[in-house]
């Protein structure tokens, strides 16, 4: 029985490709639904489209977007074999963001925050990227990292790839959250095939035949496309069984056979070229002397064979990855070679050598191989080029030893950028080498990155290689001192980094290595050791690690506020695109430092943005430490499922990955949820080795290092009053940081208490109080904490006259901190209560941090680069808490204390 159909009203054919979209109403409603969210709700949403060539994504989000008519939409095309950063450039112009230059992964991320915020201004965004499998690795990670902090903002990310070369981290990536969604397209239904079918060959369709097309073709819309083209009606709709399906090289066969000549020149240009090309490129082309390009191109695009680069582009490609394989594959060795040739005439430059080489055929060329190796030597910033150079020009060297040598060094430029997974592939060359340093530092890496022990007799081999060259010896050194680092063997990494300045006079490498060296005489002389080795160093340096090694390393000797400004001065430095290999790191201390300040919102905003570094599973060995870091703060909360849920990955991630300094940060957050807990024994037990630790010198060592307070608390809590007694004898006395001589008269209050002795204990708290008071504004900028917990101790005493003030002094602190276990011992009566500030109660975290921040005089613009949100995220937010504060303006904000 044969039906009637008519094509779907909301049919859609990109120009040329002559197919609509048809059978994707689910999907689009999908998308529709979650653009809805985005608008009303004011949720940034991920959408991930997932499926084989040719099965219609991109049609599918073209569609989508076409019909979300009051979007701003922004477009970037993934390209295949692309150089570092070339998305993110993409889409920064995209936004209409200028860079001078590639931007690192640290400063591309920032700046493309501030771009999405600007083009808020004139709407919701969507932002369309299209072939993720194909994007770089340096525009991924930036991408990624800028749209996980992407909450409160109008803008919806639509994504497509390929699901057989997409990477793991964007699956997780689009998968994470309530507002990340992945759609894996299949083949049309029955019902799709049947509007599809009738779309291009109006008629009357039975439904036997409909289903034969559909069970055929598994409703893959390209296959369709091809047979609804190339069959006849008698075919179609005869009784006879439908003939097989083609492989797709013969399908782009056919279709290409049916072309004039001059198309079909056009098309093997376009294809092995594999760029967009415009009509200047193709007129270089002795290929298409006598082709008239636009008759050609109106005849492929007509074909569905070729189309725009973009919707606003004047330049073609082949329609699709998978047709562009096709009918390069169709072409006979010599066509293939003699079009390559003729693509290296036209481009000229860098541009033409991957056709130069596509055109030698692997054929040793001991010329095309030496002008491989200079071309990589020109690439000082693209080091991935470089080494595709590298490894092009041991493939065309005339000698196998010319071969190894080219490997060896695109081996070691990898080695410097710590690329381990081209470095894995090149594994297998590199170790049928000759012994060597440089095989050895290649081996050496790979060894470090699988946990050999092994691995530090590879490099210092390396180092101590007596006819190795310099620069060689030079990265051996660095690497060994990472290693021994990482090791937690301070005094060995001290060595091999001060062995670099008589092999290198490359600066960047000499700076790389007074830090390694602080960090390694920091590790096992104590951190102010490490700090005099950088002092003269930190202002005025070529890169950001500097500062943020300075700020490691102030926070390890109990300098909070110092470490403060060096760890964001740092930062700023990364963002503004000085070098950079410990930007995690900056983050993890950070929370630390904002922590121990009583910055606690401020503290678990960082917490997330030093998680966002491991998340994309490029730093694996720092999880550790992000989470134990992000348990600070709900430990001293008391949120004990939150706390201990960090530090079970944390836990879990050390299993995975030692990591010494990630051990030391657990006890920490461990010991800090006990005593909120008011668990001794447990509190006792996280922070055990650590005096042994410090005794053996090293970051645990400094004379005020964070940890000493709460061991001494944890041995009064278990009853060892000797052992609490003995460990504030051994602290020092010269030039302690406010914090400690603060926390130093709360031990000696708990001590006294804990015989008994309540005199004795008020005394040791009033002198705190006092001291504080008599340094007030230090007090409120470094220690917070510490103040209110003397006086609810003070308060909590007998015959305390001036109780109810200590506490009421105390409460808004503690209220701001969200910190009920501090809190609890507060009891006050109803006239003290009703002095009580509540007003940040009403208030998000996120408004707490906002509000905080605006108090402080920083424009919307300074807060979103602080929290790394964009500036219209900072707005919404600010919006919400007026209301909730019943204010209308940034300047009633002034002056009042948010955490």
């Amino acid at each position: 029985m044969a039906v009637e159909v008519d094509p779907s009203d909301g049919a859609w054919a990109p120009a040329g490709r002559g197919a609509p979209l048809l059978g994707r109403t689910a999907e689009l409603t999908w998308i529709a639904d979650r653009w809805r969210r985005t608008t009303t709700q004011r949720r940034a949403g991920r959408v991930l489209v997932v499926g084989p060539g040719g099965i219609g994504k991109t049609a599918l989000v073209e569609t989508a977007v076409a019909r979300a008519t009051e979007a701003v939409v922004v477009r970037a095309h993934a390209v295949p074999g692309a150089p570092p950063g070339t998305l993110l450039g993409n889409l920064l112009a995209a936004l209409d963001v200028a860079v001078p230059s590639v931007p690192s992964v640290e400063e591309g991320a920032s700046v493309l925050l501030a771009g999405l915020g600007e083009k808020e201004d004139r709407g919701p965004v969507v932002v369309v990227l299209h072939d993720l499998h194909d994007a770089d690795e340096t525009s991924a990670v930036a991408i990624e990292r800028a749209f996980r902090r992407l909450v409160h903002d109008r803008v919806l990310l639509l994504a497509t790839a390929r699901p057989d070369g997409i990477a793991a981290h964007w699956s997780r990536f689009f998968a994470e959250g309530p507002d990340c969604e992945t759609r894996t397209l299949t083949g049309l239904d029955v019902a799709g095939v049947r509007d599809l079918a009738a779309a291009m060959r109006p008629g009357r369709w039975s439904r036997d035949t409909i289903t034969r097309l559909q069970a055929d073709t598994g409703g893959h819309p390209l296959h369709l496309t091809t047979l609804l083209r190339e069959l006849t009606d008698e075919v179609l709709l005869g009784d006879a069984p439908l003939p097989p399906p083609r492989p797709l090289a013969r399908e782009v066969a056919d279709a290409a056979a049916r072309l004039s000549p001059a198309a079909r020149r056009l098309l093997a240009c376009l294809a092995v070229l594999d760029r967009p090309a415009g009509r200047s490129l193709l007129g270089r082309l002795h290929t298409l002397a006598d082709v008239p390009l636009d008759d050609a191109v109106g005849e492929l695009t007509q074909a569905g064979l070729v189309d725009a680069a973009s919707p606003a582009d004047d330049r073609f490609r082949v329609h699709h990855p998978l047709v562009r394989s096709a009918l390069v594959s169709g072409l006979d060795e010599e066509d293939r070679t003699r079009l390559h040739v003729d693509a290296a005439r036209a481009l000229g430059g860098t541009a033409a050598l991957r056709h130069r080489v596509a055109a030698a055929g692997g054929v040793p060329d001991a010329d095309l191989a030496d002008e491989l190796e200079s071309a990589a030597a020109a690439e000082a910033v693209d080091v991935p080029a470089a080494v595709t150079w590298l490894l092009a020009a041991a493939e065309l060297s005339s000698t196998g030893e010319e071969a190894v040598r080219r490997v060896l060094a695109a081996g070691l430029l990898l080695v410097d950028v710590q690329d381990t997974r081209r470095l894995r592939l090149l594994a297998p060359s590199v170790r049928e080498a000759a012994p060597g340093p440089e095989r050895d530092v290649i081996l050496g890496l790979l060894a470090t990155q699988d946990h050999d022990p092994h691995a530090a007799l590879l490099l210092q081999a390396a180092l101590d290689a007596p006819d190795g060259e310099p620069e060689v010896r030079a990265l051996a050194a660095v690497r060994l001192a990472l290693e021994h680092i990482f090791r937690g063997r301070g005094a060995a990494a001290d060595e091999a980094a001060g062995r670099v300045p008589a092999l290198s006079r490359r600066p960047l490498r000499l700076e790389q290595a007074r830090i390694l060296q602080a960090v390694g005489r920091g590790q096992h002389a104590g951190p102010d050791a490490g700090l005099a080795l950088l002092e003269g160093h930190v202002d005025g340096a070529l890169g950001a690690d500097p500062a943020i090694t300075a700020g490691t390393l102030l926070l390890a000797a109990g300098h909070v506020p110092e470490a403060r400004r060096r760890l964001q001065e740092g930062l700023a430095r990364a963002r503004s695109g000085a070098a950079s290999t410990s930007t995690h790191r900056a983050h993890c201390h950070l929370v630390e430092v904002l922590y121990r300040c009583g910055r606690w919102d401020l503290a678990q905003a960082e917490a997330d943005i030093a998680l966002d570094w491991f998340a994309d599973g490029h730093l694996p060995w720092a999880e550790s430490v992000a989470h134990a870091v992000a348990a600070l703060v709900p430990a001293a909360r008391g949120q004990e499922d939150r706390a201990g849920a960090h530090l079970a990955a944390a836990r879990a991630s050390l299993a995975r990955t030692f990591n010494p300094q990630g051990v030391h940060v657990v006890a920490l957050a461990e010991a800090t949820l006990a005593r909120a807990l008011g668990d001794g024994p447990r509190m006792e037990r996280a922070l055990r080795p650590l005096p042994a630790v410090a005794e053996r010198g090293g970051m645990t060592s400094g004379p005020f290092a964070p940890w000493r307070i709460l061991h001494a608390e944890s041995r009064i809590a278990v009853g060892d009053l000797a052992g609490a007694r003995q460990a504030v004898r051994s602290w020092s006395r010269g030039a302690a940081p406010m914090w400690f001589r603060l926390a130093r008269q709360q031990v000696q209050g708990r001590l006294a208490l804990a015989t008994g002795d309540v005199a004795r204990a008020a005394a040791a708290l009033r002198a705190g109080v006092d001291l504080a008071d008599e340094h007030a504004a230090e007090i409120d900028d470094e220690c917070p904490v510490e103040l209110a917990e003397l006086r609810t101790l003070l308060a909590g005493l007998p015959h305390v006259a001036d109780a109810d003030e200590l506490r009421a002094a105390a409460r808004p602190v503690l209220d701001r901190l969200a910190a009920a276990p501090l809190l609890d011992p507060l009891r006050v009566d109803d006239r003290a209560s009703e002095t009580r500030d509540t007003t940040p109660d009403v208030l998000t975290p996120r408004e707490r941090q906002v509000a905080g921040l605006v108090a402080q005089g920083l424009t919307s613009r300074e807060v979103a680069e602080m929290l790394w949100v964009t500036p219209k995220a900072v707005e919404y937010h600010l919006g919400n808490l007026y209301a909730k504060l019943g204010i209308t303006s940034r300047r009633q904000l002034r002056g009042r204390r948010f955490s």
